[in-house]
Parts: structure tokens; sequence; C-alpha cells
């Protein structure tokens, strides 16, 4: 039925999904699979919790409310949000996912400085739109959906001095709209950045008046075992974007956070309209979801599980990563085929394993998982 009405780019991966329950996805022939890709970077908090589907069960409030009118939950869930800032001088822009969230992001920055040209890493990825596809510039979106402009110019993620060089170069031209980045560049393999390049790239954002954008999307709540990526460089970005992990997967949401003083450049009429962001039931997720992660501790959890999964993989291949974002180098094709079989889900892209296990996976469910990577390594 699906190959008859439901397009795909490509062929499905070959798991017929028919239930999820804590760190596993159960298959339509009641096969449990230990999920260590968890909707990439989605289920941080795991499936199916109780209290996150209970306070959802619970919801008695509108079934929808129009983005011009007030709704006490929104301003509850804004203030959750800046309460994990640097510090309270943010405020929350509503969006239903990640490119959305990145497109207001680009937005704001231009908004705020009026500038034409965009930095960002080439080959990464922040979204489907036409804007974020320009920022990365995907051979294959290139070739499909370009050209894109030239105002779009990508940096390249390694030899890190001469890299740091030329973008701080590119920034001090005072032409650099926004320069954007994971903290820990996800699509492309789980790659850190150094510290020296992001201090100093921010400073020169800060310097001359370029908006620093940190794409939290895939890296926030908790997946590098700190709530977003950029404290771990000791940063104050200028605009976050978050979704995926923002619900766990509970509810469609996405969001930008902005410094006010940047914020205050979309306050014209219909600078921003998103009909379905913040949906009710989806912002019930979000809350209960953040409180839910704050209640178990999962952030802390999340850094001490990627350390012992980083020293178990140790053994056997090179990881990189921070908390439960890590990838290491691809041993042999089809090695998430070769899992699969023995029960485990993960992730491959350009070369690389990827693995993306839910904040609060036990010791145990590491241990299986390490021995089926092993087997098929």
């Amino acid at each position: 039925m699906e190959k008859e009405f439901l397009f795909r780019d490509a062929p499905a991966f070959p798991i017929e999904v028919a239930d999820s329950k804590g760190n596993y996805l159960i298959d339509s022939k009641g096969k449990k699979y230990l999920d260590f890709n968890m909707g990439w970077c989605v289920g941080n908090a795991g499936w199916k919790k109780k209290e996150i589907l209970a306070a959802m069960k619970d919801f008695k409030g509108p079934q929808y409310v129009s983005p011009t009118y007030l709704y006490k939950r929104w301003e509850v869930l804004s203030k959750r949000i800046v309460s994990l800032m640097p510090n309270d001088d943010y405020v929350c822009f509503k969006a239903t996912g990640g490119t959305e969230a990145v497109e207001i992001a680009l937005k704001i920055a231009k908004a705020f400085n009026h500038r034409e040209k965009f930095v960002a890493f080439n080959g990464a990825y922040h979204g489907q739109s036409f804007a974020c596809m320009s920022l990365v510039r995907l051979p294959d979106h290139e070739k499909n959906f370009g050209p894109f402009s030239s105002n779009f110019i990508q940096i390249e993620a390694g030899g890190w001095e001469k890299t740091t060089a030329e973008t701080v170069a590119l920034i001090e031209t005072k032409e650099v709209c926004a320069f954007i980045s994971e903290p820990i560049i996800c699509n492309l393999g789980v790659i850190i950045p150094p510290k020296n390049f992001f201090e100093k790239v921010f400073k020169a954002c800060k310097e001359n008046g370029t908006v620093f954008i940190s794409d939290e999307v895939a890296t926030g709540f908790g997946r590098t075992g700190k709530w977003f990526g950029f404290e771990h460089y000791g940063l104050e970005p200028d605009i976050i974007t978050i979704a995926k992990g923002f619900s766990s997967g509970y509810g469609a949401i996405g969001a930008v956070v902005a410094k006010r003083e940047v914020a205050e450049s979309m306050r014209f009429d219909f600078s921003n309209y998103s009909t379905f962001g913040w949906h009710p039931i989806a912002t019930e997720s979000a809350i209960a979801n953040i409180d839910y992660l704050k209640k178990n501790n999962l952030v802390d959890a999340s850094a001490k599980n990627g350390e012992y999964l980083i020293k178990k993989l140790s053994a056997f291949c090179k990881p990189q990563g921070k908390g439960l974002c890590i990838g290491f180098d691809l041993p042999k094709k089809d090695f998430a085929l070769r899992c699969l079989k023995d029960g485990l889900l993960l992730s491959e892209l350009g070369g690389r394993v990827l693995l993306f296990p839910a904040l609060d996976v036990s010791k145990k469910e590491i241990d299986k998982a390490v021995s089926i990577m092993k087997k098929n390594f």
C-alpha cells in the first residue's frame, strides 16, 4: 500500500514499526529492537513515558488557539525554556519543528542587521526549506533545487586553524548577516569543533554585528550531556533553534530563542506567523517533557551514560562525542543492517556510525548494544 500511495526519495529502512516503549521499538511481528537512534535525537526522554503521556491525556484545554490570541500555557512554556538559557535576556518564537525554527532564525538575523551573507559548514544540515538547503549546499540539493545564491558561504569542518582564520576574516568584512552551526555537528558524523574555534568566531560576531546562531535542533535537551550544546563552549548565542528533543517526540513542536535586542528587530506587522506553532497539545507535551527531564536528572544521566558508552566502544573502535551524541568510523558496508538483524537500531551517515540512545539508557542496555556492534564490527 505504501509503495502505491506514499512517495519516498529512497527505500525505507526494513522495519515496520508497530509500537514503541522505553528504549525499544517493536515491529509488526512483535520483535523488539533496542533503539540507539531515537528518531535521530528526538526521543531523549524515551518512548511512552507514563508521566508525559498522563499530562497529555489529562489536558482539558482548547482544541486550537489562533496565533493572534492569548494563551496562558504559551507563557508557561516560554518561561520554562528561558529558564534553561544563560540568562533571562531571551524571548521565544513559536514553530512546529526544526526547519521552521531555522527559517525563523534566519529571518530574525536578516531583520536585525539587513545583511545578505550567511556562513555555515559545508555539507552540514539545517533543514529542508530553500534557505536551509542553501546554507550547506548538499550536492543533490544543489543539482536538483539550485543554483543557490552565492550569498550562502560554506566553510570546511576540519583544518581548524585555517577554518578559524577564514571564518573570522569573512565576519570581519561586516557583510555577514549570520553564522550558524550545530555546537556538535551531528550531520557530519558527530564532529566536535575545538573550543578555540567557537570562541574566536563568537568574538568576531560580537565585534562586527554578525548574528551567532546555535542550531540545537538535534543537540538540545540533554543530548550532549548539557541542556544545550553551546554550554560546552561557554557561549551566549544571539539565537538558538530547538525542536526534536524539545518534546521527545510526544508532540510536533519547535522554537527559536533569541536575545531581546535581536528579537526586537521583528517588531513589525506579520513578521512571523505559524498556524500550528505550539498547538495546545504539543505545548503540553513540551512542558511535560522538560519537567520529566528535570525531575529524573536525565541531562546528568546523559553525560554519565555517554562516558560509559564511549569507554565500552573504545575497546574496538575510536568513538567521538559528548553525552549520548556519539559517532565512529563505519567499519564495513551494511553495518546498520547487520546490527538490525541482531535487534539494534543505529544510523549510518557519510562513512560514520551515529549513536543517539535515550538519555536514561541503562548500563545493561549499553552492554547489549556494544556486544551487538562488536559482533558485527
